[in-house]
């Protein structure tokens, strides 16, 4: 399947807004020295006046959230190739080519939409979803594909007593592994998954409710979501 590069309308406003509050804050600074870049709008009784040490202030730091931060996956674009092509064994970026039986961690920064896959030879390949079309299912072909190679590994490990890693959790045969502590399948009430809105930003989280208490995972500091979350499936078929 091929996936075709789109323009993040988001990200360039937001750079552009960053751009702004730069302006604004280059207008104020150079009141004092009687050079008016914003006549009708940054005057000297502006700067007098008591609210503008609060701009002032908020000027840079708000511009550099912007910019680079929001504003990250608008230059992504600028070098991201114009297609993409994802099959069953692996993907190609442009020049790069990435086999799914290389990738050694999956992770999904669901605040950014973004997906990491680190690769045997010690590189990481950041794909930026709402770079591509369809990212929904860009997402979902990615996810299965890693998913497919890492579980079988995932299972023999489980089978020879060993702790897997998924980052802020653990996998073992008798259950969940959370700061230390053992959640026994026994004692999983439900897992669900939760979206929490902080103004333009919003937090995914894995909650588990065993015996009655809430344990709540950012997933994204979880590694192979896809793999973990196929285990759960298995194990807690009721939930």
């Amino acid at each position: 399947m091929s996936h075709a590069r789109i323009f993040p309308r988001y990200s360039f406003y937001c750079v552009l807004g960053g751009l702004a509050a730069l302006y604004v804050f280059l207008a104020m600074m150079l009141v004092p020295i009687k050079v008016y870049i914003l006549p009708y709008l940054i005057t000297p009784a502006f700067i007098h006046h008591k609210g503008a040490i609060v701009v002032l202030f908020l000027a840079v730091p708000s511009a550099i959230y912007l910019i680079f931060w929001q504003g990250s996956d608008f230059f992504a674009w600028l070098r991201t190739p114009a297609q993409m092509t994802v099959g069953a064994q692996g993907l190609r970026l442009g020049d790069r080519t990435l086999a799914f039986a290389d990738v050694t961690r999956f992770r999904h920064r669901h605040n950014r939409n973004h997906v990491l896959l680190d690769t045997r030879d010690g590189k990481t390949l950041r794909l930026r979803l709402n770079l591509w079309d369809a990212p929904d299912a860009l997402l979902a072909a990615i996810e299965e594909a890693v998913g497919a190679t890492m579980a079988r590994d995932v299972e023999r490990r489980l089978h020879a007593g060993e702790t897997v890693k998924f980052g802020a959790l653990g996998l073992q045969a008798e259950g969940l592994v959370h700061k230390g502590q053992l959640i026994a399948w026994s004692s999983i009430d439900t897992i669900r998954t939760q979206s929490d809105e902080d103004g333009m930003e919003v937090d995914e989280h894995l909650v588990i409710v065993a015996q009655g208490k809430s344990r709540k995972i950012d997933r994204s500091k979880i590694d192979n979501e896809p793999v973990l979350m196929a285990c759960l499936m298995q194990r807690l078929p009721t939930h």
